[in-house]
């Protein structure tokens, strides 16, 4: 893209957007959960419109004075509708453009009860028979829940069932298979996935929400894909709607909530290698009634992974629970123990400028460049507790909070190249560091209108505050700091050799930095008619941060170095959306973020210095279409941030600008009855402007993909019911491995096969799943820090009873 998007976003453009799709056929509503009491029936059914994306033209003369029946249970939008009117003496009509009215029942006309035939279906909201196509999201931020097709933002959801039969075990797998997001560090590094978003890379671009609260990035290290019911995943500046954070993006994770109806399930599984898992999920009602209703999910899971003398342990508790007070206030607890250990993590490469970077193909992916010694160690505990109230017809309550303490520790030898054909392994070791977050959220909504406009109206507040903690000695410098245990080598050995000895982690414990993030906001979605809306909002964030670095400072002799903040920035976001029919939506965001200017990494030689808070834009069009049982999604973009990197002198440092524009094409769902397929891709233009380095103007960022290409399908075999093959295709493009743009990686695909078998067995369920992952065994950079990952084999069981 030569042209920036700002000078595109006009009517013109707007009207381009809106043609990008041809009216082919209106898809049907998936079901979804309603626990609506009696109440004014124009309330309750504009309600069920809004949440479930239909047109209803309400006549206020024929809802006024009637009361809905009670919503509960499992229904699609039409269905939801039809039980509300039970007993009013109203039906629901549709008109020949999809619209639906009110008409009354004749007088001497037997009004058959209505039949909702998608209550008992197995095509639920994003499940495989579904296609994976989610028709809701469970949380947009400050927006609470909003129907996918019409958020006027890049949004992807990856449900529990497509997790499931993707045997997907950390966010590594999510985003290697996402067309919008590029796979930057792997978890067996031994940190949380790192990933590239829209131009964006390094460890610390991708925001973490957990149902809706933001965490830091660090945080993630604790977050388990096991028990989690959806990813919810944002591409862009979400300051808005969870608060100050990064440009790249956002997951949220949804977790799963109690069942009413009895569930148990067990999972054995082998993850690659000889690393295998035990995971059992369970829940129900804890009385006749339900007012209280339970969710249990544990896990287990140890060995050794395709990677040779790597180990991964991992185990879990987590449990949540429903309070139904009464039909209008709901109060939800969690709370949960994790721990993650690697052992023999996967090797993190630097290669000095001027030395040569070896082809990934005289490597081997499977076997390691580092010591089995070196490891990293996670533990997280989390509780939590959140409500939701309907003050009345007007009025609901929303408010959230939760607190996490986790501690972090890890040491690893680095495999470094300075000369060609030679590499050593310095050791990076660290002591135990111990965090505390806490995250809170209240909103008041209020649903109402003024003349012909329709109101949704959100007020309040998010924070979070975080405190870190660290040893003086937190570093074994000038001891093995830095120093290879194993000298220089060349590249075709890799010897093992016992740990050396050092002492870290035994002198006073001090307050490396803390974080306090305020975001007030005010936000209205209005409705003008059944084509044209828009979404209006304004925050004021405050960034308190303090850092002290005294780790370094005391190691190297130099004085202590504390860094404070305070910075407060008034945001807007405008959004513009049109529905021609039901089926397509159209849309144009603006949106401004503040978020933290982001601390030196380790190997910075300011390591630890945290740089002032920072202002980005982002200007974005997109379209979303429903055909048939496929979603299809268009987004173009701009964005425009200050640019952090860590520049040649290994000094991290915020030096002029960066501007990306791009383009987003995902389809999710059925192209055929019988194949599913989940795909798209991700075209980039990145560039780095305004540099202190005039070579390096208009240059690439390292370490991002121009083009990304990915695909995943399903075959289901009619011949034998319940079989279904499995596969995908994954591109990533060529990136630059430094700032001068001299050092290219090459583009490579990799590709996956597999299958599932789901059978009855005395009227539960088993199914077998079977994935390999590389099918090829591609050898080749991930990035310039990490090879890609070897051929790996996994399965699994699992019983529903």
């Amino acid at each position: 893209m030569t042209r920036s998007i700002k000078s595109l976003l006009r009517p013109s453009l707007l009207a381009a957007a809106i043609a990008i799709a041809t009216p082919l056929i209106a898809a049907e509503q998936a079901p979804r959960t309603y626990n609506l009491p009696a109440a004014p029936l124009a309330s309750t059914l504009n309600q069920i419109a809004s949440q479930a994306g239909i047109a209803l033209a309400l006549d206020p003369a024929l809802a006024s004075g009637k009361t809905s029946a009670p919503v509960k249970g499992e229904y699609s939008g039409v269905s939801a509708l039809q039980q509300a009117l039970r007993g009013t003496g109203l039906q629901l009509q549709q008109s020949s453009e999809g619209t639906y009215t009110l008409s009354a029942v004749e007088e001497g006309v037997l009004a058959l009860p209505s039949t909702d035939i998608n209550a008992t279906v197995a095509s639920f909201d994003g499940s495989a028979a579904a296609g994976y196509r989610s028709e809701n999201v469970k949380n947009v931020g400050a927006l609470g829940g909003m129907k996918l097709q019409d958020t006027p933002y890049s949004m992807s959801v990856v449900s529990q069932e497509f997790l499931k039969n993707t045997q997907t075990t950390s966010l590594d797998d999510v985003f290697k298979r996402n067309p919008a997001t590029q796979l930057y560090g792997p978890r067996a590094a031994g940190y949380a996935s790192a990933v590239a978003i829209r131009g964006f890379s390094g460890s610390g671009n991708m925001n973490i929400a957990n149902d809706g609260l933001r965490f830091s990035n660090g945080a993630d290290a604790g977050n388990f894909i096991e028990d989690t019911e959806q990813l919810e995943i944002i591409t862009g500046l979400t300051g808005f709607l969870y608060g100050p954070g990064t440009p790249g993006g956002l997951v949220n994770y949804v977790l799963k909530r109690p069942t009413y109806e009895r569930y148990n399930s067990v999972t054995l599984g082998n993850a690659g290698g000889q690393n295998y898992y035990l995971h059992g999920d369970f829940g129900g009602k804890i009385d006749d009634a339900g007012v209280f209703a339970y969710r249990l999910n544990v896990l287990t899971q140890d060995g050794e992974t395709a990677i040779d003398l790597q180990k991964h342990r991992r185990q879990m508790i987590s449990a949540a629970l429903d309070w139904n007070v009464n039909d209008d206030l709901q109060i939800q607890f969690d709370a949960s123990h994790r721990k993650n250990q690697m052992r023999g993590l996967s090797s993190y490469w630097y290669v000095f400028p001027g030395a040569e970077r070896p082809d990934a193909s005289s490597l081997k992916n499977d076997k390691m460049y580092s010591q089995k010694w070196s490891f990293s160690d996670n533990e997280t505990d989390k509780a939590g507790v959140r409500a939701n109230w309907r003050l009345n017809d007007t009025f609901t309550l929303r408010a959230a909070f939760a607190a996490q303490q986790y501690t972090d520790e890890f040491t690893y030898t680095g495999p470094t190249i300075n000369s060609t054909g030679t590499y050593s392994q310095p050791i990076y070791a660290f002591a135990p560091i111990e965090s505390e977050e806490k995250s809170g959220s209240l909103f008041l909504d209020s649903v109402f209108a003024t003349g012909p406009l329709g109101h949704k109206l959100t007020v309040g507040y998010q924070g979070n505050t975080t405190r870190v903690k660290q040893y003086e000695d937190h570093i074994p410098y000038p001891d093995w700091q830095y120093q290879s245990p194993v000298g220089t080598l060349p590249l075709d050995q890799r010897p093992q050799v016992d740990k050396p000895s050092w002492s870290i982690g035994h002198g006073d414990q001090r307050l490396a930095n803390s974080a306090e993030t305020n975001n007030f906001l005010i936000g209205d979605v209005i409705t003008f008619n059944e084509q044209w809306s828009t979404i209006l909002g304004v925050t004021q964030t405050q960034i308190k941060s303090y850092t002290n670095e005294f780790v370094y400072a005391k190691a190297f002799g130099q004085p202590e170095t504390e860094t404070k903040y305070n910075k407060s920035k008034t945001s807007p976001n405008i959004s513009l959306i049109y529905k021609p029919v039901p089926w397509l939506t159209t849309y144009a965001t603006y949106i401004e973020g503040l978020q933290a200017g982001g601390v030196a990494p380790n190997d910075a030689i300011n390591a630890g210095q945290a740089l002032a808070p920072q202002v980005s834009e982002q200007y974005e069009i997109g379209a979303k279409a429903t055909v048939g049982e496929t979603l299809l999604t268009l987004a173009f973009f701009n964005i425009d941030k200050p640019n952090n990197y860590k520049n040649s002198l290994g000094l991290y440092t915020q030096d002029g600008r960066q501007e990306n524009n791009g383009m987003e094409f995902s389809v999710t769902g059925k192209v055929m009855p019988e194949l599913t397929v989940v795909g798209g891709i991700t075209l980039l233009d990145p560039k780095v402007k305004k540099t202190a380095v005039t070579a390096n103007e208009g240059n690439a960022p390292t370490n991002v993909a121009k083009q990304l290409a990915k695909v995943y399908a399903e075959y289901d075999v009619a011949a034998i019911p319940g079989f279904a093959l499995t596969g995908g295709a994954y591109y990533t493009g060529k990136q630059y491995a430094d700032e001068a743009n001299h050092e290219s990686l090459p583009s490579f695909t990799t590709f996956d096969a597999g299958a599932r078998y789901k059978m009855h067995v005395s009227d539960n369920d088993v199914t077998f799943r079977v994935n390999v992952a590389n099918l090829a065994n591609k050898e080749y950079w991930l990035n310039s820090f990490y090879l890609g990952d070897p051929r790996t084999v996994q399965f699994s069981a699992q019983l529903e009873f």
